[in-house]
């Protein structure tokens, strides 16, 4: 399915949809909470990707430290 005929879907279901009001109220702490979570998820998909980059890195260099460790024969 391409991203046009999504669109399309997308916007069928959100107009055949009733709107109707929330009669909600939204206080400082409970966007402060939002705000949060939104900057929580962000983070961890950095701190995620990090550590995934780090790993891909590690599998095609070389280990240095055994070379290093294998050539030092002081005793």
């Amino acid at each position: 399915m391409g991203f046009l005929s999504r669109f399309a879907v997308l916007i069928l279901v959100s107009v055949a949809l009733p709107l109707t009001a929330a009669h909600a109220y939204l206080d400082a702490a409970s966007v402060s909470i939002a705000f949060q979570a939104v900057v929580g998820l962000f983070a961890a998909y950095i701190v995620t990707g990090r550590a995934y980059i780090q790993k891909i890195k590690n599998l095609f260099s070389r280990n240095k430290k055994s070379e290093i460790g294998s050539s030092d024969t002081t005793d």
